[in-house]
């Protein structure tokens, strides 16, 4: 997190920085972003920078949080009854939802690709390590509600099918931005409806 220091700059200096770091990020890796451009856009000292944060790591994992933080009020509004629909219905309109959210903030959809394409660096293996836990009790607890409202078999193991779910899920953002389109545009929701029928009736005969 950012120093005391940095939280005491007035908001508009916060939001340059901001700004400028969303920027060099959605144009470079984590690896490849320069905190000398960024200290250089943004009109600060780089003796100011190691004031405000303890490294190139600590404001890129803000940049993260601000980001998870500004998609979760984005989807709040379908998470407060989520049981108002079956589980299928609800995976499909989180995926929605997130692609709306891509196509107001396009910065963060860059940062997450270019995230997701370097694989191969630390932040990258110690960031998924901290965020799919989290992702495995959503989908856990999704699926409890669900084999308790009957639309899914009550003897499926929860915890494994929750793990695997959260995985693919990961998987199926790669896939597309590999395999279909660099975009994230209408036509991700053919591949989101494939593993939906996937999820819903598997691929037996």
């Amino acid at each position: 997190m950012p120093k005391d220091t940095f939280f005491n700059l007035p908001e508009d200096k916060r939001k340059l920085i901001c700004n400028v770091a969303i920027d060099e990020f959605a144009e470079y890796s984590f690896d490849q972003a320069s905190v000398n451009r960024i200290v250089a856009k943004s009109g600060i000292a780089k003796g100011s920078f190691y004031q405000y944060f303890e490294d190139k790591k600590d404001l890129f994992l803000y940049l993260v949080q601000l980001a998870a933080e500004e998609k979760a009020n984005f989807i709040s509004p379908l998470m407060r009854n989520p049981d108002k629909l079956d589980i299928f219905t609800l995976v499909r309109e989180l995926y929605v939802s997130g692609v709306q959210f891509v196509a107001e903030y396009p910065e963060y959809a860059e940062i997450s690709k270019k995230f997701l394409e370097n694989k191969d660096a630390p932040i990258y293996k110690e960031m998924m390590a901290d965020n799919m836990s989290s992702a495995y009790e959503f989908f856990e607890t999704l699926l409890e509600n669900a084999v308790a409202r009957g639309e899914v078999r009550a003897d499926i193991d929860i915890k494994m099918f929750a793990y695997m779910i959260a995985s693919m899920n990961t998987l199926l953002i790669e896939y597309y931005t590999e395999f279909v389109a660099q975009d994230y545009d209408e036509k991700i929701f053919e591949t989101i409806d494939k593993f939906l029928d996937f999820l819903k009736n598997g691929i037996s005969k």
